[in-house]
């Protein structure tokens, strides 16, 4: 369970065969590809004209599958629900019908076909907006009985159309009696606070017209113009509208079927993406005049694979294998036992370690579970979480990350179980309603007695971190810092050693109390005469050291302290179920057979949210853990992953023939 061993390749063929090779490559998915090393005896590979323009043809179909399935959902045609958009559709292929994926789909068909659909949608779509706004101006207007050419007036009168607030109105026809006698105001219908009003006047009066309304907040109509009256043209607008959604949908049905084929170009997409990359890959070549020179790496278990996937390349393959130099700076693959694989994807969030770092994934493995587990603590739900989880594992299309965390939370869903019978808790119920079996079968009550629940979670801690510490440790010892090793981890030791030492002692007043208080300070005095040692004058030692025992006392005091968090999580998992049970219990009474609906209702609604809640603080919570108490006491990280080369997809999952 550590880092696994790598070596360099180096593999040499003619250059008729390159791509033979890149897809013997990519089929065995074992070789980490770097830039050529020997630049000074091998120049890079100058990229050809045709590669140029692959990479540029392949940038301009993706960029064409890309509209299309943007066209696809942009008209519905495209699942966007919440759990489409967390699980994305996965397409089990091989290899070599993966490579097929271009005949699948005449791209430049669709492509073409759809352009126009969409050039001819939106301006149905812009039409049908036009009329729209439109028909709203003109629903406020049907009882005036004037051709809409009319409204604007002609040399003789003028006419404004005008919505006046309710209480405006009597003030505005009174003023305009009195400033403009050569106009009258008419009321046709309210629409809600306001009145829409036609106003007419003499030429001569618009001046006095406009200020007297402007003093009554009004809103000015425009109507289009047109030889027809307002409620005949409003009629007319709702045909042409009803026309344009029946143009609209017949032009869906194109677009629907094209969107049949949704799945043929995201794989295609994929493709595309990989064909790409595989062209500008070959920037990282070497070149002679008649060869190519890839370099990369390889670990010790697939070397006989690589070379096995190489030998298949007619005209033969030059493989050469050697061991790391001390210049070299190889990508991290890790390497773990089956059941603690899973877990990998927890360090790599954080950061892969370095080439001579320790793997920390098995101690997170055993840490993450416990504190999963002690945070969920309780059997029913513990039960939900590892039989949804398998089962979602095993039948819906995830990718491999996906895939591992299902695990990973299923693993902490067990473990939940087993804290649930310690402490008693049987999806929220009342302990004292158990029946005796499960009762006699918890030795802990968190409710009631939390202080042994929270020494064991802090204990739990204290462990976890002192396994940190003793990674330090040794790798202090590995790279020859003994000095280190000694005083930083050393004392600390130390410390919790004479803790461990006098407090008993004390207790048990097996000696005196000065006695145990001079074995618990031994370590503490020692710390401040030797943390302090990096400072070059006296007072500089004696100050960072005050200030680095200080940190580290209290720091770790602070660390412990911090996982009591597990037990307060658990304890909030119980009792929202408890009040989940008490409530559904309230309901039950209220009659014979709604009160039973009704609690079975509460039951399913408040145990669904009582899982889900505590399930992503149970996630959360114990990363936290793992990346600041336990991580924080040694681990560096910096590596770079071992990525081998291969097909790169989140939605295309490559099958070997016959699996």
């Amino acid at each position: 369970m550590a880092i696994e061993p790598v070596k360099k390749i180096r593999i040499i063929a003619h250059k008729d065969v390159q791509d033979d090779v890149i897809e013997a490559l990519q089929e065995a998915g074992t070789v980490h590809v770097e830039r050529l090393s020997e630049e000074e005896l091998l120049q890079p590979r100058e990229v050809e004209e045709v590669e140029v323009e692959q990479v540029r043809r392949c940038t301009y179909a993706i960029s064409q599958t890309e509209f299309l399935l943007g066209f696809f959902k942009q008209y519905g045609f495209q699942k966007t629900g919440f759990f489409q958009t967390l699980i994305k559709e996965k397409y089990p292929m091989t290899l070599e019908a993966f490579a097929r994926a271009p005949e699948r789909i005449d791209l430049e068909l669709a492509y073409q076909e759809c352009s126009e659909l969409e050039r001819r949608l939106s301006a149905i779509d812009e039409e049908h907006a036009r009329l729209s706004q439109e028909r709203e101006d003109l629903s406020d207007w049907t009882e005036l009985q004037m051709d809409l050419d009319e409204i604007e007036g002609t040399h003789i009168y003028g006419m404004m159309l005008v919505r006046l607030p309710e209480d405006e109105v009597e003030d505005a026809v009174s003023e305009l009696a009195e400033e403009a006698p050569e106009s009258a105001l008419d009321v046709l219908c309210e629409r809600g606070d306001l009145k829409c009003c036609v106003v007419v006047y003499h030429p001569e009066s618009l001046e006095a017209v406009e200020e007297v309304l402007a003093r009554h907040k009004p809103r000015r109509a425009t109507l289009p113009r047109h030889p027809l009256e307002p409620a005949e043209r409003l009629e007319q607008v709702d045909r042409e509208m009803a026309a344009l959604l029946r143009r609209r949908e017949i032009l869906l049905t194109g677009v629907r079927a094209h969107a049949e084929k949704r799945s043929e170009i995201e794989i295609l997409r994929e493709y595309l993406v990989n064909q790409r990359r595989n062209a500008q890959l070959t920037t990282q070549f070497g070149r002679t005049r008649a060869t190519v020179v890839i370099e990369g790496w390889v670990t010790e278990e697939n070397q006989g694979i690589t070379k096995s996937a190489l030998g298949t390349v007619a005209g033969g393959v030059a493989v050469e294998l050697s061991d790391l130099g001390e210049d070299d700076h190889p990508p991290v693959s890790l390497k773990n036992r089956k059941w603690v694989r899973p877990f990998e994807m927890l360090t790599r969030l954080y950061g892969i370690p370095n080439g001579i770092e320790y793997d920390p994934t098995w101690l997170i493995a055993i840490s993450f579970v416990a504190f999963f587990g002690f945070c969920i603590g309780d059997v029913g739900y513990g039960l939900v979480i590892v039989v949804a989880f398998l089962l979602m594992r095993r039948f819906l299309p995830l990718g491999r990350n996906v895939k591992d965390l299902l695990l990973v939370m299923a693993y902490g869903g067990a473990f939940a179980m087993v804290i649930g019978v310690i402490t008693g808790s049987w999806f929220g119920i009342n302990p004292e309603n158990l029946p005796s079996f499960l009762q006699s079968l918890a030795v802990l009550d968190p409710l009631r007695d939390p202080i042994p629940v929270m020494g064991i979670c802090m204990a739990l801690g204290l462990i976890h971190m002192m396994s940190g510490t003793i990674v330090e440790f040794r790798d202090n010892i590995r790279d020859g810092e003994w000095l280190s090793a000694i005083i930083d981890q050393g004392l600390v030791f130390l410390f919790f050693i004479a803790l461990g030492v006098a407090v008993p002692l004390a207790l048990a007043k097996v000696v005196p109390t000065t006695v145990a208080f001079l074995i618990g300070i031994t370590p503490v005095v020692l710390m401040l005469l030797l943390l302090g040692r990096s400072a070059k004058s006296v007072p500089g030692k004696a100050i960072n050291g005050l200030y680095e025992t200080y940190n580290t006392v209290v720091g770790w005091m602070g660390d412990t302290i911090s996982y009591v968090r597990l037990y307060a999580l658990g304890l909030a998992t119980f009792v929202i179920g408890w009040v989940v049970n008490t409530l559904a219990g309230m309901v039950q009474g209220m009659a014979p057979v709604i009160g039973i609906l009704l609690a079975l209702l509460v039951l399913l609604i408040g145990h669904t949210f009582n899982v889900t809640i505590n399930l992503l603080g149970a996630f959360v919570h114990p990363l936290r853990l793992e990346f600041v108490e336990f991580f924080g006491k040694f681990y560096e990280d910096g590596g770079r992953e071992f990525s081998p080369m291969g097909v790169d997809s989140k939605i295309v999952i490559i099958e070997k023939d016959g699996a």
